[in-house]
Formats: C-alpha cells, sequence, structure tokens
C-alpha cells in the first residue's frame, strides 16, 4: 500500500508542516495543517492519531524531516514524504 493509498483510505494521517502563507497559497485537501514551530513547541498535537502512521510533508522535505524526527522522538509512527511536488507525483501515479 502506497502512503497515497493509506492517508485515502483513513488508515493514516497527512501532515503539512509548512508556515501559514505556503498553506494559504496552496495544500493537499486530506492534510493536517501544523507549522513546523507550532509543533516543535509541542503545540496542537492532540490533533493526531497515535493509532495511525503520519505521513509528513512540508516545500521540499527539510522541515518534514525535522518534523519526522521530532514526532518519533515522541512515540508517534512517523515518515517524511517530501514535499507537497513528491506528494503530488505519488497522488497522480495512483
Amino acid at each position: 500500500m502506497t502512503p497515497y493509498t493509506e492517508v485515502m483510505s483513513g488508515q493514516a494521517q497527512l501532515l503539512d508542516v509548512r508556515r501559514q502563507d505556503e498553506w494559504d497559497a496552496e495544500h493537499v485537501k486530506e492534510a493536517l495543517h501544523i507549522p513546523l514551530d507550532v509543533l516543535l513547541r509541542g503545540e496542537q498535537s492532540e490533533l493526531l492519531d497515535r493509532t495511525k502512521k503520519i505521513y509528513i510533508y512540508c516545500m521540499a522535505g527539510g522541515r518534514a524531516d525535522r518534523a519526522t524526527t521530532y514526532l518519533k522522538g515522541q512515540g508517534f509512527q512517523a515518515e517524511n514524504i517530501g514535499g507537497l511536488s513528491d506528494w503530488r507525483r505519488a497522488s497522480s501515479s495512483v
């Protein structure tokens, strides 16, 4: 199963850690939005489901990597899927 099919079937969550202005310009409809700085302060983590894998994206993958490391340290199943364009490419190939 791919990250795209897991998210679309509700078996996983998709997390966008970009800034608010980036989210406002474009985002994936199914994604949760928690900017990286907010996430790293431990805020809004109640939006994340510990029983599901969390796929994380940002613009190019750097912030998603930081978020992945942080969430794994908090006991979440997290995976960096790169940037928004990577998600778009993966979803169009399904």
